[in-house]
């Protein structure tokens, strides 16, 4: 058996540091490319400038053009990323809260009077340019990552055994058990096939009883082994990040009868490295999660909690497992 203990691939993990960068987080598109986006945001400056100036004058007259500028904001969503949208937050009001709110034009003067009065004079002495739209978008582009750590899961595993084998995402409980390698996705879905599986293997998953249903984010299957695996992208803590690294942690403290069932837990992004730099003498936070991963390891022997390079070690020994047989 290739196959190594849970501690070598979290031993790996350790030595291996998470990059600072990597490709498969990078959100790069060019939206000031866009000549329609461009186009739409220079009118809606010039609109607004002329609405602050006839507020001053004739509140009848700025309103006539106040069903233009409700157009523009309201056409495409990337609209969004402009100096006056950008304020809104300042008011505690969001573009996306905006879309769903009904008497939009009644909401949309109130929130230009506001800009009018606090921005719009600052704003015409500076002046405007188009890369504080690019800076916008980009400035939430860790809100655009989609799938990315899916993929990059997905990626690794046709990377390590695609030129050998086929591996391919599976739709059906028969052809999972007859396939070499496969994988589903319950949490993009494949639920009714995960709980087929979970049926057709006694599995309890009682982690998903004790975390508000949550799916798993795929099931591997590598010759006889069945890994059922979490996988979190996490770069700091603090808030809803907090929550996702107990959760992943906890994940590998629950296992299941059979020694071919793995609980795996894949964790990449710079918060990883907390693991392997925090100083190992005192009882910070980052100890304590260090202390309940290798804890859980011990218990569940069958589990493995890994960054980056440690899953691809332990895919390259699934691969030669496979060969050897």
């Amino acid at each position: 058996m290739v196959l190594k203990k849970n501690k070598y691939y979290w031993g790996v993990s350790l030595k291996n540091p998470e990059p600072v960068v990597d490709d498969y987080y990078i959100s790069d598109e060019i939206i000031v490319e866009d000549g329609d986006l461009i186009q739409k945001i220079e009118r809606l400056r010039k609109l607004i400038i002329s609405y602050c100036v006839m507020i001053e004058k004739d509140r009848n007259s700025a309103s006539k053009i106040l069903d233009e500028i409700h157009s523009i904001i309201v056409s495409m969503d990337k609209i969004q990323y402009t100096e006056f949208i950008a304020f809104w937050k300042v008011l505690d009001m969001s573009y996306s809260v905006f879309k769903k709110l009904p008497n939009q034009e009644f909401i949309l003067e109130e929130l230009l009077q506001r800009y009018c009065e606090r921005r719009r004079k600052l704003y015409d002495k500076i002046g405007y340019s188009n890369v504080t739209v690019q800076a916008l978008y980009d400035s939430g582009a860790s809100r655009k990552k989609g799938a990315s750590g899916i993929t990059k899961l997905v990626d690794l595993i046709h990377g390590t055994f695609d030129e050998t084998f086929r591996v391919s995402r599976v739709d059906n409980l028969h052809t999972l058990m007859t396939t070499s390698i496969g994988y589903f996705l319950p949490d993009k879905g494949d639920k009714s096939l995960f709980r087929e599986f979970c049926r057709r293997f006694d599995i309890q998953y009682n982690f998903g009883r004790d975390h508000q249903g949550k799916e798993p984010d795929m099931v591997l299957k590598v010759n006889s082994h069945f890994f059922i695996i979490e996988a979190k992208h996490i770069k700091e803590s603090g808030g809803a990040q907090d929550k996702q690294i107990v959760e992943t942690i906890e994940f590998i403290r629950y296992s299941e009868n059979l020694d071919n069932i793995h609980y795996l837990s894949f964790m990449d992004g710079v918060y990883f490295n907390n693991f392997i730099w925090t100083k190992s003498n005192n009882e910070s936070k980052i100890n304590r999660q260090r202390k309940a991963i290798e804890e859980y390891l011990d218990e569940n022997k069958s589990n493995f909690f890994v960054n980056t390079a440690g899953l691809i070690n332990l895919l390259k020994d699934l691969l030669e497992e496979i060969k050897n047989e």
